[in-house]
């Protein structure tokens, strides 16, 4: 397995098509989810962009995005259904957290789907509160 940033176009899209494949085509279409959004933030950014493969193949990712200067979002996490419980997607959120902290961020927050909650809660996050009917989780660096 191999960790690396995303630092071009071309490593984007294939990151994001594997991100939208398994967490939803309207992503496609939602403000700082869109192809566009992540294109701008690889040149500042490119350190919370992260992602892992496997014989050339996208097998998780952890992308961030700053939503003020000492908060920074753990937009996207995806992992391939083959790949869960070996420990990637906790190993790509771990360089994810050492990044932030490099880049001066304070603190991440996500929004966990029900099937996901406890494993932020092993990964050091806490609940914050509810929007949208998702539940805000917050880890303070």
């Amino acid at each position: 397995m191999q960790i690396s940033y995303i630092e071009n176009e071309d490593q984007l899209k294939l990151v994001l098509d594997f991100c939208y494949d398994i967490l939803g085509k309207h992503l496609k279409q939602v403000d700082n989810y869109k192809y566009g959004d992540w294109q701008k933030r690889i040149e500042n950014y490119s350190r919370v962009l992260i992602f892992a493969q496997q014989d050339k193949k996208v097998i998780a990712a952890v992308l961030g995005r700053p939503e003020s200067t000492e908060s920074l979002v753990m937009g996207f996490t995806a992992c391939d259904e083959n790949y869960r419980m070996r420990g990637i997607t906790k190993k790509l959120i771990q360089r994810f957290e050492t990044n932030a902290k490099d880049l001066n961020f304070k603190y991440i927050t996500l929004g966990a789907d029900k099937n996901a909650e406890k494993f932020y809660e092993k990964c050091g996050y806490k609940s914050i509160g509810d929007i949208h009917g998702q539940q805000i989780y917050q880890k303070v660096l």
